[in-house]
């Protein structure tokens, strides 16, 4: 019985670091999510210093977090989603209404999948 001890242990340890990972990668991009909602109501009132600076924000925290993500995701994911940040602080420089709306939302869509790939759910278990 004491040789069940360590196994069990172990997987207990690896089944709550990755609830615990699920649960912080979720927070995480849901924080994004809401800046760039609110870049967005900034750029579809015409305030693009406050879309911008919304937008940054975004930025820098998805940054500061990219040395714990890319130990635990997809390399090609985050990739994607680094490349349609990189887009939106582009267009947002040129203030083009339509483009910049359609790059947050598919960036917006991204973080999501991000978030669905960490959760503890049938469809990633199987």
């Amino acid at each position: 019985m004491k040789a069940l001890y360590i196994p069990a242990s172990l997987l207990a340890i690896i089944l709550a670091f990755s609830l615990w990972t699920g649960r912080y990668v979720e927070l995480q991009t849901g924080g994004w999510t809401d800046l760039l909602k609110q870049s967005d109501a900034a750029a579809r009132q015409e305030n693009w210093a406050e879309a911008e600076s919304q937008l940054q924000q975004a930025y820098q925290a998805w940054d500061a977090s990219q040395t714990f993500f890319h130990t635990i995701m997809d390399h090609s994911d985050l990739d994607e989603a680094e490349t349609l940040f990189q887009g939106a602080m582009a267009i947002c420089d040129e203030q083009d209404d339509a483009d910049f709306h359609l790059l947050l939302a598919q960036l917006m869509s991204q973080l999501r999948l991000l978030a669905e790939t960490q959760s503890i759910s049938i469809k990633n278990i199987f």
